[in-house]
C-alpha cells in the first residue's frame, strides 16, 4: 500500500509538470500547439537502460525508443511505444511496450498510449511543434558534456555525422515541413533549475550516498595504494546505496595529478606526501550529487597543504553562510571576496605566490558554479537572477597556483531553502581535523 500511495504521489507530480508545460506552449504559441519529447534510444552496450531525463520528469517509462506527446489540441498526455517482441521478452524480461497499452497507460499515468507506428498519424496536422532543441541527458551525461562530444564528431573529417538529436530533429523537418517548429528546452530549464519537496528528497538520498562514499575512500587511502582502489571504494558504497551508476565518472587524482580539473585515468600509485582530490557522486533514482575534498595520503596536512586548503575550506564556508533566497550567486561572491581579503592580508603566507593565488581565487567567477539535479551539469541557469528556494548548485571554490601546477578545490551540493541554504552532502567532514582522522581507517 505504502508503494502504492508513492507511485500515486510521483505520477500526480508528473500530471502537474505535463500541464505546467501545456500552459507555457499556450503562453508562447499563436495557436493551439504539441509538444514531442524524444525518449533515450536502446544500449549499443549491454548497460542497464537509463531513460533520458527530460522523459523521465515528464513521463516515468523506463523503455526505450518512447515518445512522449503532449497536445494542446485536446490538454492531453499520449505515450508511442516500440513492440518487445516474444525473444526479447524471454531474454531481458518485460518492459512497457505496444503490446499491452492500458498497462502502459496505467503504469505512467498518461492519458493514452499507442503503437510508435500511429506517430506520424497523430502529428501529421499539427502546425506549431515544441520539441527541445538540445539533446537529453542519459546516464553520465550533462547537456555540456553532449553538446562538446557532438562539436568533437562534426569537427572529425573522417566522422562528421550528427548525433541521434540532431537526426531527430532534421527528420521532423523533414517529414513535417509544414509545421513551426519551436524549441521546447527554455521551458523544460526552466521547470527543472526548482525542484520540488520530492526532488529535494531525491537529491538528499544522492548527496548523502555520495558523502558515504567519500568517507568510504578516505578510509582505504594509504601512501603506495593506486587511485583505482580509491575509486573502487567509491563505487562500491554507491552500489550498496542502490545507485546502478554513477552521475559521472569519478575524479580520483593524487600529487600532480590534481592539475588536472577533469583528470580521468585514476591508474597512479599515490605516494607519501601527496594531497588526494576526490571529486564523485552517484545518480540515484535519476538524481546526482556533486562533492569534492582533498586530503594527505599519509593522514597529516603538511604545513602549506594546511594553509591552501584550509583558506579555500574557510572560503567554502563563508560562501554557505551567506547563500539564501532573495540573494544572487553575484552578490554572494561579491560579499565573501570582500570577507576573505581580510583573511588574506592577515595571513602570512609560505610564499608570496600562494598570496597571490588566493587574492586571484576571489575573483574567480565560478565558486558557485552550475545546477545540480537529473544530471550534475543540470539545466537552468541562475545567474543574474536571485536565488529562489529549490534551487540546487554546486558550491565548488577553486584557487590556482600555476607556478607550481598546484589545484585547490572543495566542493558540495547545496539547495536553496525558505530560511537559508541545506548541504546535502555534509556527511563527508569539511574541517581538516576531522579529515585527517579518517584517513586509512578503513
Amino acid at each position: 500500500m505504502v508503494r502504492e500511495n508513492e507511485r500515486r504521489s510521483a505520477e500526480a507530480e508528473r500530471r502537474a509538470r505535463r500541464s505546467r508545460v501545456l500552459d507555457a506552449m499556450r503562453e508562447r504559441s499563436d495557436g493551439p500547439a504539441v509538444a514531442l519529447v524524444q525518449g533515450a534510444g536502446k544500449n549499443d552496450t549491454s548497460d542497464r537502460f537509463r531513460q533520458s531525463n527530460d522523459m523521465h520528469y515528464l513521463c516515468a517509462v523506463e523503455t526505450p525508443h518512447a515518445y512522449l506527446v503532449l497536445d494542446a489540441r485536446d490538454g492531453r498526455a499520449h505515450l508511442f511505444l516500440p513492440y518487445q517482441s516474444e525473444k526479447h521478452r524471454a531474454k531481458e524480461g518485460p518492459l512497457l511496450h505496444a503490446g499491452d497499452l492500458d498497462e502502459a497507460a496505467y503504469a505512467t499515468g498518461v492519458d493514452a498510449a499507442h503503437p510508435i507506428d500511429a506517430l506520424a498519424a497523430h502529428l501529421e496536422r499539427v502546425q506549431e511543434l515544441f520539441t527541445p532543441f538540445r539533446a537529453g541527458e542519459g546516464a553520465v551525461q550533462s547537456w555540456d558534456t553532449l553538446q562538446r562530444a557532438a562539436q568533437e564528431a562534426l569537427s572529425d573529417p573522417w566522422d562528421g555525422r550528427p548525433d541521434r538529436h540532431r537526426w531527430f530533429l532534421g527528420r521532423l523537418r523533414e517529414r513535417l515541413p509544414g509545421a513551426r517548429l519551436r524549441d521546447l528546452a527554455p521551458v523544460l530549464d526552466d521547470l527543472r533549475l526548482v525542484k520540488s519537496e520530492r526532488e529535494i528528497a531525491a537529491l538528499r538520498r544522492s548527496g548523502a550516498l555520495a558523502a558515504r562514499g567519500l568517507v568510504a575512500a578516505l578510509g582505504v587511502t594509504r601512501p603506495g595504494a593506486y587511485e583505482y582502489e580509491l575509486e573502487t571504494a567509491v563505487q562500491a558504497e554507491f552500489f550498496r546505496g542502490g545507485a546502478r551508476v554513477h552521475a559521472y565518472r569519478p575524479i580520483v587524482a593524487a600529487g600532480d595529478n590534481a592539475w588536472y580539473a577533469h583528470y580521468q585515468a585514476n591508474d597512479q600509485q599515490i605516494a607519501d606526501g601527496d594531497l588526494v582530490l576526490l571529486d564523485a557522486g552517484p545518480d540515484l533514482d535519476h538524481y546526482a550529487s556533486d562533492v569534492t575534498r582533498i586530503w594527505p595520503a599519509n593522514g597529516r596536512y603538511d604545513a602549506v597543504q594546511r594553509q591552501l586548503y584550509g583558506f579555500m575550506v574557510a572560503y567554502h564556508e563563508a560562501l554557505l553562510r551567506r547563500l539564501r533566497p532573495g540573494v544572487t550567486a553575484e552578490a554572494v561572491q561579491h560579499d565573501v571576496a570582500e570577507e576573505m581579503l581580510e583573511r588574506v592580508e592577515a595571513t602570512s603566507w609560505a610564499k608570496p605566490i600562494y598570496e597571490q593565488a588566493a587574492v586571484r581565487a576571489l575573483s574567480f567567477p565560478g565558486h558557485l558554479s552550475h545546477p545540480v539535479g537529473m544530471a550534475v551539469h543540470d539545466v537552468g541557469d541562475y545567474s543574474g537572477t536571485v536565488l529562489r528556494p529549490g534551487v540546487a548548485l554546486a558550491v565548488d571554490p577553486q584557487l590556482f597556483v600555476p607556478e607550481e601546477r598546484r589545484y585547490v578545490r572543495v566542493e558540495d551540493t547545496v539547495v536553496i531553502t525558505d530560511e537559508g541554504v541545506e548541504n546535502l552532502t555534509d556527511g563527508v567532514p569539511l574541517g581538516l581535523d576531522a579529515t585527517e582522522a579518517l584517513v586509512g581507517v578503513g
